[in-house]
């Protein structure tokens, strides 16, 4: 039994803590604006810290549900839009923004927003509102990742443009430097406990 509180302390010290510190880091890194036109959607990487206004979103890719159907988060679809010479906008890459069922009105707004000024029912993006986020990259699982080029065939993307369009992150809202101070403590705090419990039971023995 002490075996096991000991495993479970440091085993969940060592994860709240790791979580922790990386939100405290994530918090302080420069961020990038991938909206800028000048970002290169290719050389983004995981764990970059990334401050947006969100004005142009389409429909989720995927939904994870619980045990009784009900959805927990929303993958919604980012796409990089580019203009050419012309002046042509074009939909380059895409990615994906994890949605809290909270969020999803907002988000379903958004989206309705953006395909009425891709049909030019309006000028301006952003003009009818837009969502800010601060958030950091996280590397697609595969299963998303499959999601998301699935929704990609389904709008007659070939395989090579598929393969040249999908960028393999998704964006994570950050969680309040409060949130992440209080994990990175309780951590440190779990896993010391597990420490102590091990040395005393060891003394105890003897």
């Amino acid at each position: 039994m002490k075996l096991r509180l000991v495993v479970v302390l440091i085993v969940a010290g060592a994860v709240f803590t790791f979580l922790g510190g990386r939100g405290l880091l994530v918090n302080i890194l420069p961020a990038t604006d991938i909206y800028d036109q000048e970002c290169d959607w290719t050389k983004l990487h995981k764990n970059q810290r990334v401050h947006v206004k969100l004005d142009f979103v389409i429909e989720p890719f995927e939904e994870t549900t619980d045990e009784d159907n009900r959805s927990v988060s929303q993958i919604y679809t980012i796409p990089d839009l580019k203009s050419d010479e012309d002046g042509y906008v074009n939909m380059v890459h895409y990615m994906g923004i994890v949605v809290n069922p909270k969020d999803y009105a907002a988000y379903d707004k958004l989206v309705d927003d953006s395909w009425d000024w891709w049909n030019g029912e309006y000028d301006q993006l952003g003009e009818r509102g837009y969502i800010e986020v601060d958030g950091y990259l996280r590397k697609m699982s595969s299963k998303e990742e499959g999601f998301l080029r699935d929704y990609l065939k389904d709008w007659n993307y070939s395989d090579s443009e598929i393969e040249e369009a999908v960028v393999p992150y998704v964006l994570m809202k950050n969680q309040t430097p409060i949130a992440n101070i209080a994990m990175f403590g309780g951590g440190i705090i779990a896993f010391l406990a597990g420490i102590l419990v091990a040395v005393l039971s060891l003394i105890l023995k003897k």
